[in-house]
């Protein structure tokens, strides 16, 4: 394993263990009382149907359909990863949709920024990246797999925007 490699790893380890200490301290000094109320759990669990289906019946037109025309063109583990991002856009946009996507109690504003957060990283680790084409040595290119998470992510962005302005909107509809 070259230096880069080294340290790209040791940066990324970094990165995840002080989200991971900032997540703890957070959750012990904020004590909010966030949940999901019964309607959220019956929307999650409909919005989790619904995404496995799509998942299911896209893996399906691939296997039996696509696979043979797209296989010299975008490796097939591309397609799966594709797939499965697919089947969580579906999912967060269906909660986003029917308010289940954020806890009660808890603040639309933070996942705003994580949002935000994953796409603009996602993009910098597309854009960084050097490699060309689709699969590098029949893998998928880590280039074309961050572009992918960050526009499955801006979608959900997207959806959050649209239904936080939708219920603004409901709300001063209602006031007058």
């Amino acid at each position: 394993m070259g230096d880069y490699r080294i340290g790209y790893v040791t940066g990324l380890l970094a990165a995840f263990a002080i989200t991971f200490i900032a997540i703890i301290l957070i959750r012990k000094f904020k004590g909010g009382y966030e949940h999901y109320d019964e309607r959220q759990i019956l929307a999650r669990g409909k919005g989790y149907k619904i995404s496995f289906m799509t998942v299911l019946l896209s893996n399906f037109l691939y296997a039996f359909f696509f696979y043979g025309v797209t296989k010299d063109i975008v490796s097939p583990q591309f397609i799966i990863i594709a797939i499965a991002m697919i089947g969580v856009m579906v999912y967060a946009v269906y909660c986003i949709f029917h308010d289940a996507y954020v806890q009660v109690g808890q603040n639309n504003k933070t996942w705003l920024i994580v949002l935000a957060l994953v796409i603009i990283s996602n993009l910098l680790g597309a854009l960084s990246n050097r490699e060309e084409g689709f699969s590098v040595d029949g893998l998928a290119n880590g280039k074309y797999l961050n572009l992918l998470i960050a526009i499955v992510f801006s979608v959900v962005l997207i959806a959050f925007l649209i239904k936080s302005f939708i219920d603004k909107r409901g709300e001063s509809h209602e006031e007058s």
